[in-house]
């Protein structure tokens, strides 16, 4: 099927700025001032404000570029034993945070409703502080190396706005280490959710592990939506949850087309389905740097993510 590109999108408006900046020569600093506006905490308070959660609510809490749509194909694929079907996951999924038209209201019961286990699945990429927390509800967390994150929002981002060729790689890591830039504030992101972790609620899953073992990433995730698959259900869990199948249907995740952006600069949602990939176009000593600031930022925060055991015990 042709993809529909839409004459009106939310993004059209940012996308019209970075194309005058470009032009002026300030594509970087354009988008720059974009991304630090998506990370101001000024609204992050007023997303669920007044929201209390339920039994049947499943927080998808990743970091961006973090697995946030496997995620959501995981408990989405589990809460329909493997027979979820939709057309866009914004149809089934409500992204209170996005503050996009389009997008499937909180307070639409529609998901939970056609789910036969009754659980809807709730995307948001807030720090634990601003989502609220309910023992009833139940809470999804991926924790990816944010070096990894670096490389996935510069293909990501830059193929969105066509600004791959505007903007070095270099120029994207300098970017990174601004303490309002997105990538600064994983520490605060991940400490939240790490000291949840023990709570029977809360499940924080490590991306190369799920990466390594999907048959035991899917089990642990219908372990926490409380969700019994007989051997077939699991079996289509795993098989739609594979790389291959959702690649195949990323236009069901992708972000709108842009009516001013067309061929093959386009952001993709799933590149390459690889982890350990940071080397692609980070030195070792920028490597390093990022490791170092994000180590610095988590010992402030008091938190115990083991990170160097994670993510510096061989190279990434």
């Amino acid at each position: 099927m042709k993809e529909t590109v839409p004459l009106l999108s939310p993004l059209l408006p940012p996308q019209l700025i970075l194309m005058m900046a470009r032009r002026l020569g300030f594509g970087r600093q354009a988008l720059n001032f974009i991304i630090t506006k998506i990370a101001s905490k000024d609204r992050k308070p007023k997303v669920f404000a007044g929201y209390e959660p339920a039994a049947h609510d499943v927080f998808v809490t990743c970091f961006s570029k973090s697995g946030t749509n496997w995620a959501l194909q995981l408990t989405e694929q589990i809460a329909h034993r493997g027979e979820a079907e939709f057309r866009h996951i914004h149809d089934v999924a409500p992204w209170p945070d996005g503050d996009f038209p389009g997008i499937i209201p909180l307070d639409d019961p529609g998901p939970r409703n056609r789910a036969p286990t009754g659980l809807r699945s709730i995307k948001t990429a807030l720090e634990a502080e601003y989502v609220p927390y309910d023992p009833r509800a139940k809470y999804l967390c991926i924790a990816r190396d944010p070096k990894e994150i670096s490389v996935s929002a510069y293909h990501f981002l830059t193929g969105i706005f066509g600004l791959r060729e505007h903007i070095s790689p270099q120029q994207w890591y300098e970017m990174d280490l601004q303490p309002d830039s997105i990538l600064g504030t994983w520490p605060d992101h991940m400490a939240g959710y790490w000291a949840w972790r023990d709570r029977p609620n809360v499940l924080v899953l490590i991306y190369p592990e799920m990466k390594n073992d999907l048959p035991g990433t899917v089990d642990k995730v219908a372990g926490l939506l409380g969700v019994e698959l007989d051997e077939q259900q699991r079996a289509e869990v795993i098989r739609k949850c594979g790389f291959t199948y959702m690649k195949s249907r990323e236009s069901c995740f992708a972000p709108p087309r842009l009516p001013l952006l067309t061929g093959k600069n386009r952001g993709k949602m799933m590149r390459s389905g690889k982890s350990g990939k940071s080397s692609e176009f980070l030195s070792n000593e920028q490597r390093g740097e990022l490791d170092a600031r994000m180590l610095a930022r988590l010992k402030e925060l008091g938190s115990d993510f083991p990170y160097e055991e994670l993510f510096m015990a061989s190279p990434a």
